[in-house]
Parts: C-alpha cells; structure tokens; sequence
C-alpha cells in the first residue's frame, strides 16, 4: 500500500498541464528589469533634469515595441529594437522639472497588459527656479569655469486651426565667459534626449545666443521641450497643445530609399543635403487603438561660409508641408542642423507610406523615408473555463499513522490558445503561481499537500477573466 501511495505522490508531485503540441510559445518573450531613475532624491537648484532606465532583455524572433509611461498620466513615444535570438537593451528616458515633485515612470511592452516595476523619485527644489533668458543675465566670472544657461520660450503655447502647422521653440544660450563651446541638446516629452549641437562664443563676443528649432505638427498633439546642457543650468519645460481643425488626408504612394546622411569622412557637401536619419516608430505593426504618432528627425547640412539661412519643407505622401526656415551661424568649417517633424496615422490608413524632406537649393528631387502602418484588430481576451474538479486522499495509507495528504486535480478550457498563471491553495496554505501555456481541453494536476483531515482545496486562474473553484474534502482513517 505504502509503495503504491508512493508512486502516485511521485506523478502528482510534478504539476503538469496536459497540453496540445500544437500549442506554440510566443516568438518573442521580454522582461523589463533594473527600472530606475538617475535621482530619487534630489535637493538642489531648480530646473533639474532627472534620468531614468530600464533594462529590456527579449528571446526570440521579432521586434519589441515600448514606450514609457509617466505617474502624471503623460506616455512617450513608441519605439522599438528587433532581436534574433537574445538581447539585452537599456532604454532611457529624462524629465526636467521646475518645481518640487513626486512621480514615477515605468516601460510599457506594447502587446503585453501591464507595465513594469516603477521607478520612484522626488525632486525637493532648494530655492524658486533660476531663470536665466535676455532679461535675466547670467553672471561673467571671466577666471572660475565656464558655466552655461539654458531657457526656452515656445510660440504659439497653444494652436487651434488647419494643419500642418509650425510650433517654433526659441532656446537661450549664455555663458559665463568667452570663448566658449557648449554642448546642448534638446529634450522631447515624447522623444526624450536629441542630438548633440554645438554652439560657439568667439572670443571678445556677446555671452548670449538664441537657436531656433522649428516643430512642424501635421496632427492633434502636445507636449514639452527644454534644453539640456553640459556644465550649468537646464532649462525649464516649453510647453505646447496643437488641436488640428482640419488636416489633410495622406495618400500612401510608392517611394524610392533615403539618401545617407553624410559621413564625418565625407568632403562638405557644395550646396544644402538633407537626410532623414531617425523616423520612430518606423515599420510598425500592431494595435491602432489610438492613433500612432510618429516623430522625425531630420538634418539640413551646409559647407562653410557666411551666415545663411536654409528654407525646407515636409512632404508626406507627396503632400508637401508648409515652408520652414532655419538659421545658420557663419563657420569655417561644414555645418548641420536638426529639423523635426510630428504626425500621427490612424486604422483607417494601414499601409505604405512615405515622408520627405525637400531642401531649397539642394537636390531636385526629397530625400525620402518609407515606413509601413499595418493595424491589427485587438483581439478579445482569452476566457477561461473551469469544470471538474477532483481530490484523492489518505496518503500514504489509511490509518493515519504519517500525516495524510491530498491532492487536486482540475479540468479547465481556454477558448484559444494563452498562457494561464495559476496557483492552488490547500488547508489554509497558499501555494507558489505557476504559469503554463494551454489550449482546449486541459488538466491541471497539484501536488500531493500535507494537511489536517478536513478542510477545502481551492484553484485560482490569476489572469484573464480570473475563475475560481473549490473542493472540500475529508480523510477518513481506518480504526486502530
């Protein structure tokens, strides 16, 4: 009796869920770990940028798509990497704050529900924020290290109309000294950290330079720029809201490639080139619940010369954008600028669709970029049912003389093929969550439980639409 107990305690021991083989494994499974923010307590000078990064590890085939979400509800764009095979990503993100605040970010995994562990900070500003712009100059220490100033100012803060439309982000460089170089760059709500830019000071010269990044918008949104720079004071948020009235509808058209961006071993270029080296999401494929936005960075790059400034425009779909102008600072040496872009695209434009950057003076013809919407029809959630459930006891014999045992074994039915995580509580005891993938008809079979000689089992399906179902049982020993 005793050997035959044994045996059967072996086989439920083991757990198993009874699965059809033809029941696959995701082609891409991700885990987000080492969620943090550069400060969780910082106390100082205002504005401050906090920093934040996660750890994304994926196996598999295919592309993971993310963003981050922040605690005040805001969410930053979509991006996205591709694995074949494994591969450990570190994604970033920064957020600069002019006032004393709590708050947490966390990555969001398109495709998967829910998000990652939270990364918790506190800004605690020591005094009102530092504003240094033209009418507040920052101070000249000609023999201390150099320090510089950023602010921004953004016109129009809030737009309502036709679209495309311009939003022109006005940035205010000063220095302690000069000659200087500073490195800067903007930051995005929802691209986060740009590229870097230089910036000169001749020797002798003014100590304040402005920079005007022009934003063109072809659809409803909003958000926040500053300027980050190296040894000094960032600047504050430039906020802005663009609600479009009315926009054009794109008409996706066939498209030739981009052209490269110039190489730093390429001889300056005899008039302007233009490439389009960042476009983010790029090729995306999944849910259109909400419209996708797409951010583009774009680079105008001229020869050395005087002073100039450049007129382009955005095409898209070969609907061409409003003119833009950028400026640029007289150089002896070749000289690049950066140029945005912001739209979005909805279900009902699933397909091929192309986006150019025309630059006057230079080629006839856009540098182009194509890029790929398809939108997936969200599927409804798994539904789980339960059925039979069932317990064998009096183990290992049935007089009791060793602590009886149970075990629980439960029938359950997904509507199509998912991975339930599920536990088993036994006499009052909860036991570890499993996880398993399933499809049909299934068994579940929990492992035999030391328990007292009555009392109820309990299965608990902890995802989906989360069914439960109970057993009570009773072990009867034998008289002595």
């Amino acid at each position: 009796m005793k050997r035959t107990a044994l045996l059967l305690s072996t086989i439920l021991l083991s757990g198993l869920l009874v699965t059809p083989p033809a029941v696959a494994a995701p082609a891409v499974k991700v885990a987000v770990a080492k969620v943090k923010a550069s400060s969780t307590a910082d106390s100082g000078d205002c504005p401050t940028t906090v920093g934040f990064s996660a750890t994304v590890s994926a196996k598999g085939k295919g592309t993971v798509r993310y963003r981050w979400v922040r605690g005040d509800g805001t969410k930053g764009s979509i991006k996205s990497f591709t694995v074949g095979g494994s591969r450990k990503v570190t994604v970033r993100d920064r957020q600069t704050f002019e006032e004393s605040v709590k708050g947490w970010q966390a990555v969001e995994i398109l495709g998967r529900k829910g998000l990652s562990r939270k990364a918790h900070f506190s800004v605690v500003c020591a005094s009102p924020a530092k504003v240094y712009d033209a009418a507040h100059r920052l101070p000249a220490h000609a023999t201390k290290p150099l320090v510089a100033a950023a602010d921004v100012d953004v016109t129009p803060p809030a737009y309502s109309g036709a679209c495309p439309t311009t939003v022109r982000f006005t940035g205010t460089i000063q220095v302690s000294r000069t000659p200087a170089r500073v490195a800067y760059r903007w930051v995005d709500s929802a691209q986060g950290d740009g590229p870097v830019e230089y910036l000169d000071f001749p020797a002798g010269g003014p100590r304040l330079k402005q920079v005007v990044l022009p934003l063109s918008v072809g659809s409803t949104t909003g958000g926040w720029k500053a300027i980050r720079v190296t040894r000094g004071h960032d600047s504050g948020r430039a906020t802005y809201q663009v609600t479009c009235t009315s926009t054009p509808t794109p008409t996706p058209t066939p498209s030739s490639t981009g052209t490269p961006t110039p190489g730093p071993t390429d001889p300056p270029p005899a008039k302007p080139v233009a490439a389009i080296p960042y476009l983010t999401p790029g090729d995306y494929e999944g849910t259109c619940t909400a419209p996708i936005e797409y951010n583009a960075w774009g680079t105008i790059q001229l020869p050395a010369g005087p002073a100039t400034t450049v007129t382009y425009r955005w095409i898209l779909n070969g609907s061409p954008w409003q003119e833009e102008r950028i400026d640029f600072t007289e150089s002896g040496s070749a000289r690049s600028r950066y140029v945005f872009g912001r739209f979005s695209l909805n279900d009902q434009q699933s397909g091929t669709h192309t986006l150019g950057l025309m630059v006057e003076g230079g080629s006839r013809e856009p540098v182009e970029r194509t890029f790929v919407l398809k939108c997936l029809t969200e599927s409804p959630p798994v539904t789980v049912a339960l059925g039979k459930i069932d317990h064998l006891v009096s183990y290992p014999d049935p007089d009791c003389d060793e602590s009886p045992r149970v075990a629980v074994d439960v029938t359950l039915t997904l509507d199509r093929a998912g991975e339930v995580e599920y536990r088993w509580l036994v006499a009052g005891r909860t036991f570890a969550s499993k996880r398993a993938l399933g499809a049909g008809t299934t068994k579940i079979v929990g492992g035999t439980h030391l328990v007292a000689t009555s009392g109820i089992a309990r299965f608990e399906v902890l995802n989906h639409n989360k069914p439960v179902k109970e057993i009570s049982y009773t072990v009867k020993c034998l008289p002595k």
